[in-house]
């Protein structure tokens, strides 16, 4: 169980990731935790696409503005009798079933994007299908409980998470934080993949150097950095009780840093805000699920606004102000 797998090969493996058990025959380039058990999914990477044409003569329940060269809608949603279709133009087309998500590829040159939407949107409507909301968000795990940062792709949530991990604290998930409800109720995070992605300067601060790792999408400059015992800190793959969340705001204001709790009514706007595949989740009616989830959660969890200096020099005096705060929670 704890071996860790970077490159599959085509016939099909057992990998843990969000709290579930996927089996994939999918090459992933992303690290993965290899499991043993049944799998809760199968994730199939095929080269024709899955008999089931109608979706095609029917119109997307949501859809992108923006448009490919040819005209098409850069991503459509479509809504079947049990099952969807996340239609990308001109790359790939996922199909969604309870049980089993398929990725038709459909030209060459976007294999790569399979992984990135995968890992990310794909798996994320699937867990919300399963009442198991996502949201932007990197968390560590403390003695108390996970700790998460929640906030977009440039909001600083990677580098405050790192700052923990450096100094021992396990990585729970990055990027894409699931949220499982128990009786009680108790709220729990679920864990990710043992691998950060760091743009260059935050790289290079953490770990020395950035140019040895592989980036992540052809487009950006943020790596893919491995975590593990010969690479940067080490990785939780337990599901941990949420102990509290904090929403960063970068600020330019004398190096001062203060946290201050936010009221339920603020704690629910700012989780809506940061629920990752909102626009998706509301075309499949999910919406009032969702807020039903959340209404009960930032009732039980701590949700705090953390405003701090820029800067990788401040980091260190950032994670002893954080630390002080969760213990006095």
């Amino acid at each position: 169980m704890d071996k860790i797998v970077d490159d599959a090969e085509r016939s099909m493996h057992y990998y843990e990731i969000y709290g579930i058990i996927l089996e994939s025959n999918y090459p992933f380039k992303s690290l993965l935790a290899v499991a043993s058990t049944s799998p809760d999914i199968t994730f199939s990477y095929v080269d024709a696409a899955p008999r089931v044409e109608e979706w095609k003569r029917t119109m997307p329940v949501s859809s992108t503005q923006s448009q490919t060269e040819d005209g098409e809608n850069l991503v459509a949603l479509y809504r079947m009798n049990g099952f969807d279709v996340v239609h990308i133009g001109n790359s790939v087309d996922f199909y969604i079933w309870p049980e089993k998500i398929v990725a038709h590829l459909l030209e060459s040159q976007f294999d790569n994007m399979v992984e990135i939407h995968f890992l990310g949107w794909i798996l994320s409507i699937w867990l919300e299908l399963h009442h198991v909301p996502a949201i932007h968000a990197s968390a560590i795990v403390t003695k108390y409980g996970a700790v998460g940062f929640i906030s977009s792709s440039k909001g600083g949530k990677s580098a405050l998470a790192a700052a923990f991990v450096k100094e021992g604290f396990p990585l729970l998930t990055d990027d894409i934080l699931p949220i499982e409800e128990r009786d009680g109720p108790t709220y729990f995070g679920r864990p990710g993949y043992p691998q950060m992605r760091m743009w260059p300067d935050i790289a290079k601060y953490f770990l020395g150097d950035y140019e040895n790792l592989e980036i992540v999408h052809l487009k950006f400059t943020k790596r893919r950095v491995p975590i593990g015992p010969h690479s940067f800190g080490t990785f939780c793959r337990d599901k941990k009780r949420l102990k509290v969340l904090y929403i960063p705001e970068r600020q330019n204001e004398n190096g001062d840093i203060r946290i201050e709790s936010i009221s339920p009514k603020d704690a629910l706007i700012e989780l809506v805000k940061y629920s990752f595949s909102a626009r998706t989740v509301a075309a499949l009616g999910l919406e009032g699920q969702r807020m039903k989830f959340f209404a009960g959660m930032v009732m039980q969890v701590p949700i705090r606004r953390l405003m701090y200096p820029s800067g990788f020099h401040y980091l260190a005096e950032i994670r002893d102000a954080l630390e002080k705060d969760i213990e006095s929670l």
